[in-house]
């Protein structure tokens, strides 16, 4: 009986464990988005060195075509260099959580 309620207590546990672990991995929009808001303001209300769209206008989809769009090269006017250095190590879910992020930011 003993034996029994110990093997449940671990099961509960790891159990427990791999929730909590997994919901931390997840990708934290907020987090990511502080190293944008010195170019695009925090709200992403700026118009980034004078010469990108403001960000906090455009749709969530938009941001992941864009941010994604970015990293593959396949998107992006003059600062096309610049946002493919910044998005380059952004896994999908960062750049999921981060454009969802973005799209919340609207007033």
């Amino acid at each position: 009986m003993k034996t029994t309620t110990l093997t449940n207590t671990l099961k509960s546990i790891l159990i427990a464990g791999a929730i909590l672990s997994s919901t931390t991995l997840l990708a934290d929009g907020g987090a990511l988005y502080k190293k944008c808001a010195g170019c695009h303001g925090m709200n992403a209300e700026k118009v980034a060195l004078g010469k990108s769209k403001v960000i906090a206008n455009m749709s969530e989809a938009d941001l992941n075509t864009a941010m994604n769009g970015y990293k593959d090269g396949s998107y992006g006017g003059p600062m096309k260099g610049l946002m493919k250095g910044q998005v380059a190590r952004l896994s999908a879910d960062d750049i999921s959580s981060l454009s969802s992020y973005i799209a919340s930011l609207k007033k």
